[in-house]
């Protein structure tokens, strides 16, 4: 758990209390975009969509609506090896929801979702990696699903079309604030560290993260030994089919199987 004193903008909890400002969001969706934004509603943080209670849900680090668009910010530390997939699952996401509302799939909003990446993912050296679909024989046929992916390479900050672009990326990458508006965004994250009840928050989230992997080490390491048990249990009653000794129900209660499992397993030798 990184101390609550040593947070910077780009870390999860520190980058969910800024952009949880409309005005912050706002400029920040402007900078990266390079458009202006007449409308914004209030940014949800860590905002969860699950359509399903069985279903697999995903997290939204920043998630925010306006006008015909919906915007999904998400700041990225570690290397994602599947972030194309990813993205994929997020896009999903977005439109299950809004369907879910009582949409047709023609009122689907714009979906813009931007990965605010402290490394390179594609390797190629480009600030900014914009993602559509488009046919593969024909470049200039585009599907305009109205779905578009912004992945920005923050090491690439020096390649940056607009000062303002390279001077955020910058902030992201190095956390050197020289431009006025990441000057306004360390001087506030300044102010939140100072903040006792912000910092109770984080403790709590912090724990909460902690126990959730935690949790998810016991299981899989419970999930592995099953799956060794029921590896053995197989391995154990082929061999015994082999010896030709045993009934199939002798060799089901020996070695804790469904009879139905080892007449299959009789079945293949």
């Amino acid at each position: 758990m990184k101390p609550f004193e040593e947070l910077a903008f780009y870390d999860d909890f520190m980058f969910g209390q800024i952009m949880q400002d409309r005005e912050i969001c706002r400029t920040v969706l402007e900078i990266l975009l390079g458009i202006k934004i007449d409308r914004l509603e209030y940014p949800e943080v860590q905002k969860i969509i699950a359509p399903f209670y069985t279903t697999k849900g995903v997290r939204y680090d920043v998630y925010v609506e306006g006008g015909k668009r919906v915007y999904d910010v998400e700041i990225q530390n570690a290397t994602e090896p599947n972030i194309g997939k990813r993205t994929r699952f997020y896009q999903s996401m977005l439109d299950v929801v809004a369907l879910m509302r009582g949409q047709n799939y023609e009122e689907l909003k714009e979906s813009i979702i931007i990965f605010l990446c402290r490394y390179d993912p594609f390797k190629k050296g480009i600030p900014c990696y914009t993602v559509e679909r488009k046919c593969r024989e024909d470049g200039s046929i585009r599907l305009n699903d109205e779905a578009t992916l912004y992945v920005f390479n923050c090491r690439a900050y020096q390649n940056a079309q607009s000062s303002e672009l390279k001077g955020f990326l910058k902030y992201i990458e190095c956390g050197k604030a020289e431009t006025d508006f990441t000057r306004r965004l360390q001087k506030m994250v300044e102010i939140k560290i100072g903040n006792e009840v912000i910092k109770n928050a984080y403790l709590s989230w912090s724990l909460a993260e902690h126990d959730a992997i935690r949790k998810g080490r016991v299981e899989g390491l419970a999930e592995g030994i099953s799956k060794g048990e029921q590896k053995n249990k197989l391995a154990n009653a082929r061999n015994l089919l082999a010896m030709k000794v045993l009934t199939n129900e002798q060799i089901a209660q020996a070695v804790d199987l469904p009879l139905e499992t080892v007449e299959n397993l009789a079945k293949q030798l």
